[in-house]
């Protein structure tokens, strides 16, 4: 997973530790010139300030009406029981909702009898993922597309470099190794957002048909300018789009982990979609199986002044 220079926690979960708002705490430089102690730092929570006045701020997107949380884990499914998807998820309706706190609370190893790999989802879903939509088209008449959380930057000099993971079988993956081509759509953390990843994530099952839908059922449309290349999909759900492509190095962009790939691009160029207009906006998030917003942030106090050696 990656390591974010940032800290996501929530905004209730600091004050009341029972909500799974984002937040961020801001670490303190360190200098390698200075042997000085770098001063201990009190933290508050502050509400996210968004442009838009009156904007309350909220973490949950849920589908609308809202369904009874999951208490039974998930039955692990070993890698070989992997097919492609044959039948579409019905269109689910988003709505935000106030906070709440995490629905599983894991336990440590030798206190519980649950296999590993389930107490390993368990903990990772009280982690916050970011949610992207990777698009790709190969030879073929119909483009392709899926719904990822494991999107993160590995690199960025000399040029931007990203990595995600595929499992396999995928059709996407298929148009992605075979093109070498791909976007990847930065989505608004909001219902509109939240609707295109959701639609996607069923997979490409029906066809040409998902991306023929997309904007009856999400306000969305794509074009793809000439053939071969990744469609970039507009919409209100959608702030920016990275055009990208496979390194070629190593291993051609596509290193090979047990039933998964993992995806190695570089960034060409940077879209942004809808002639702006989403400035207080951040990227969809994705926790304890809900879609989320980002809420507010953790900072530092007024009473420690910087560079002062923690004196008041």
């Amino acid at each position: 997973m990656n390591s974010p220079p940032r800290i996501m926690v929530g905004l209730k979960a600091a004050a009341e530790r029972c909500s799974n708002s984002a937040a961020v705490i801001t670490a303190p430089t360190l200098s390698m010139k200075s042997a000085k102690p770098i001063p201990m730092r009190r933290l508050h929570i502050q509400s996210q300030q968004h442009i838009n006045k009156g904007h309350v701020p909220s973490c949950t997107i849920l589908p609308y009406p809202r369904r009874a949380p999951i208490s039974q884990p998930l039955t692990h499914q070993p890698p070989h029981n992997r097919t492609l998807s044959t039948t579409p998820h019905p269109l689910r309706q988003f709505t935000t909702s106030p906070p709440t706190p995490p629905s599983i609370h894991p336990h440590s190893s030798s206190s519980t009898s649950l296999p590993l790999p389930e107490q390993f989802r368990s903990l990772m879903r009280l982690i916050t993922h970011s949610v992207v939509v990777c698009t790709s088209s190969s030879s073929g008449p119909i483009p392709r597309a899926m719904t990822m959380s494991s999107f993160t930057s590995l690199s960025l000099l000399p040029t931007p470099i990203i990595s995600f993971n595929i499992a396999t079988p995928s059709r996407t993956f298929d148009a992605l190794s075979s093109s070498r081509l791909f976007n990847i759509h930065i989505l608004t953390d909001d219902p509109s957002g939240a609707r295109i990843a959701d639609w996607l994530a069923r997979g490409n099952a029906a066809g040409l048909e998902v991306f023929e839908q997309l904007q009856s059922e999400c306000g969305c449309s794509y074009k793809t300018e000439t053939k071969g290349e990744a469609p970039i999909l507009k919409g209100p759900g959608v702030l920016y789009v990275l055009r990208c492509e496979l390194l070629q190095e190593p291993m051609g962009g596509l290193v090979k982990v047990r039933d998964h790939y993992i995806v190695l691009g570089e960034v060409k160029e940077i879209v942004e979609v809808n002639g702006g207009g989403k400035e207080d906006k951040f990227g969809l998030m994705y926790a304890d199986r809900k879609y989320r917003e980002l809420g507010g942030c953790i900072i530092p106090g007024e009473g420690v002044e910087e560079g002062k050696d923690g004196e008041e």
